[in-house]
């Protein structure tokens, strides 16, 4: 069989849609010697990285020099030119990272982290507010197959949407095992030096998203700066949307020398923080999963997270958590996270017991298994 995939989303630098199909497709090139997997990628400006194309031993890898926004037009709209044009032959099955259908005269797999754009339009990005919302009742309707990461969205996809429970999935994402490997010393100390970290800190991971509700952390942490003037609040990801009512929110907390914002880092940099954090926060009014909730809870990092969606199926008893839209409650939660030790050992070791339910490996197994039973319907 002929597998398409579009690796753009992990071209350039990876929020959770790259992180995913990027692991997804090089644990499948592990497990599958048998199919073929054909390849796409497009940009005017920058080329695939070659290191990060997945070694399938049956490849077809093109890399075509075409503007991002003229393929996301032409797909989106007309669905034109299929997938197939750009290789020799047919595909049997494309899958999506996204709740878009890749052009093909195949069979068609989706990915739906979650129903976020709908619920909260006013919070999502420009693709998912516009495309994603006028599209997805036509899109899970014309799917061959549909995943999703968690039982929630799948819970959610269903009783919203006329789909065949038969035809939806949930296959949680999986963390990347160099998370639980401790850092040496020595490299942990010239990390702290290099960024000026104090002793105590809190941290942050993820996207700078309406929907990662920073602002109403910078003001709960106002609240725990007033009781521990020593602390700090670390925010580390790529920068988005939100950023500007970020930087507002701080200045009216007159938190600037107390909120740092890093941006993005690299990934050795990014375990360094979990392992040297005092806690790691997750704020979130919506997730699909959640995927930095793995990555503290496998560095050992004390996780304190709101209640919102797919969060608490992910944390599985290993947060503390906090209603989102409920600040003083957020900053009682982070104040308890940084004074009770005892907190904080509790959650660490069931953190590490609880992200040995996940691994990339068997997503993609059962991503795989999946695709398998999509193809004989």
């Amino acid at each position: 069989m002929r597998f398409g995939f579009d690796l753009r989303p992990f071209l350039k630098q990876e929020t959770g849609v790259g992180v995913y199909y990027r692991n997804l497709l090089f644990e499948l090139a592990a497990v599958d010697r048998e199919n073929e997997y054909v390849l796409f990628s497009a940009s005017w400006k920058d080329r695939f990285p070659a290191a990060k194309i997945p070694p399938f031993e049956r490849r077809r890898f093109r890399d075509v020099k075409l503007p991002v926004r003229l393929v996301d037009l032409l797909w989106s709209r007309w669905e034109w030119p299929r997938l197939e044009a750009f290789f020799d032959g047919p595909l049997d099955l494309t899958h999506s990272p996204t709740p878009l259908l890749l052009p093909t005269r195949g069979k068609t797999i989706v990915t739906v982290y979650d129903l976020f754009f709908l619920d909260f339009p006013d919070r999502a990005d420009r693709q998912a507010r516009t495309h994603f919302a006028r599209r997805i009742a036509s899109a899970l309707e014309r799917a061959d197959g549909i995943v999703t990461i968690s039982r929630y969205t799948r819970d959610e996809l269903l009783s919203r949407f006329d789909v065949p429970e038969a035809k939806v999935r949930a296959i949680p994402l999986g963390i990347d095992p160099d998370f639980g490997l401790p850092l040496p010393v020595q490299y942990l100390e010239a990390l702290g030096r290099k960024h000026g970290l104090p002793a105590e800190f809190l941290l942050f991971v993820g996207a700078f998203e309406p929907r990662k509700n920073l602002p109403a952390l910078v003001e709960a942490f106002g609240r725990v700066r007033a009781r521990r003037p020593g602390c700090v609040l670390v925010l580390a990801g790529r920068s988005g949307a939100d950023l500007p009512r970020i930087r507002a929110a701080i200045a009216a907390s007159r938190l600037e020398e107390a909120v740092w914002i890093l941006g993005y880092l690299p990934d050795r940099e990014l375990r360094g923080l979990y392992q040297t954090a005092s806690g790691f926060v997750y704020p979130s009014v919506c997730e699909g999963f959640g995927l930095p909730l793995l990555e503290a809870m496998a560095s050992g990092c004390p996780v304190a997270a709101s209640t919102a969606a797919a969060i608490p199926e992910v944390a599985g008893g290993a947060a503390l958590l906090f209603p989102p839209d409920e600040v003083e409650a957020m900053a009682a939660a982070l104040l308890r996270l940084i004074e009770d030790d005892g907190l904080r050992r509790t959650l660490a070791d069931r953190g590490r017991d609880r992200v040995r339910a996940f691994g990339w490996a068997e997503m993609a197994r059962s991503t795989l298994d999946f695709y398998r039973d999509v193809l004989k319907t």
